[in-house]
């Protein structure tokens, strides 16, 4: 160490000479091996005419792509749950639509029905004015008449059809209402009868008194025609029923009368007054403004604006109602308006 540190520059000097050396004896072994090492390079090349077909698909996917960009076309999920319907949300990055229900909380508007139609109760859904355009939130939006067809938008809704055209409408008669039941008292009247429960009807008088002719009480039998009158006795079935007023039984037979000309029957009791059957219905008709209220006779025609060349035929009366029948034969069951204070 004594000898490096005095001859410091000699020592670097047989370093120097050493790694020179080195080097120079790996020169001399590579230049050894470069003709193997570069024999590939030698080797003769092969010509190739064609060339691999392109891959066109990927560019055509692209051209497509440019020629039809994409829309925004996202599916309202909850109008899916509600009416079985798809509808478009709205435009990009604008929320759902909601509306403040009853309990005062935002609501989806398929989750409530503010209104109920005033004919039959039902709630009308929120979804329906909506998807028509309506105004939810006027309180008198369901007896509007968007299309100013004389048909209320409530009207409408039960009736499946367009509150916005005037083309797509109910019928007319859907606007017909029973008013009144008009009774005319029949001008015969079951006075008496000489009979017993046990007594055959062949052996048995009826008396019957005629309410708007002056003659005397007619007695006659089953078969007999009561004079002045298209009328004779068909059938008599004796009954009773017991009267809780004065703790006894009291007669209330059943004498059936035939029109020979119009083969009707009625039936009348025992002292009790019986309606014709030549009754009359009073009508009223809300379509028109103000509405329009007349009296049809049974079996009497009527037509409803605006077809007046289409008639329509009161058939018959049952338990509050009225049958009549549609200029195309069908029968029409006509109720009171539930709506109707009078």
């Amino acid at each position: 160490m004594d000898w490096i540190k005095k001859h410091y520059d000699q020592f670097i000097l047989a370093v120097l000479a050493v790694s020179l050396l080195a080097f120079s004896a790996m020169l001399i072994n590579s230049s050894g091996n470069f003709g193997s090492d570069f024999g590939a390079a030698n080797i003769a090349v092969q010509n190739h005419d064609k060339l691999p077909p392109l891959a066109l698909g990927e560019i055509e996917k692209a051209k497509q792509s440019l020629e039809t960009p994409a829309q925004w076309a996202e599916v309202d999920a909850r109008t899916k749950e509600a009416d079985g319907k798809t509808r478009k949300r709205g435009q990009l990055f604008v929320s759902d639509r909601y509306v403040i229900g009853q309990d005062g909380t935002p609501k989806r508007p398929s989750e409530e029905s503010f209104y109920k139609d005033t004919l039959t109760g039902k709630p009308i859904p929120n979804l329906w004015f909506l998807d028509n355009n309506l105004n939810l939130l006027d309180p008198l939006i369901p007896l509007g008449d968007a299309d100013k067809d004389g048909f209320l938008n409530e009207d409408e809704w039960r009736a499946g059809t367009d509150p916005n055209s005037k083309d797509s409408h109910p019928p007319y008669v859907s606007k017909l209402f029973v008013k009144q039941f008009l009774r005319v008292p029949f001008r015969l009247e079951f006075k008496s009868h000489d009979g017993e429960p046990k007594t055959p009807v062949d052996q048995i008088s009826f008396g019957v008194n005629t309410l708007d002719l002056k003659q005397p009480t007619q007695f006659l039998k089953l078969g007999q025609p009561v004079a002045g009158t298209p009328f004779k006795l068909e059938k008599f079935v004796f009954k009773s029923r017991h009267n809780l007023k004065t703790d006894s039984d009291e007669d209330v037979s059943e004498l059936t009368l035939l029109n020979t000309q119009t083969q009707d029957l009625v039936v009348l009791v025992l002292n009790r007054l019986t309606d014709s059957p030549n009754y009359s219905m009073k009508f009223i008709y809300t379509w028109e403004s103000p509405a329009k209220e007349f009296i049809v006779r049974k079996l009497g025609n009527f037509a409803l604006n605006p077809n007046k060349n289409e008639l329509y035929k009161l058939v018959d009366s049952l338990e509050g109602k009225a049958v009549i029948q549609s200029p195309d034969g069908q029968q029409i069951e006509v109720l009171p308006d539930p709506r109707s204070k009078n």
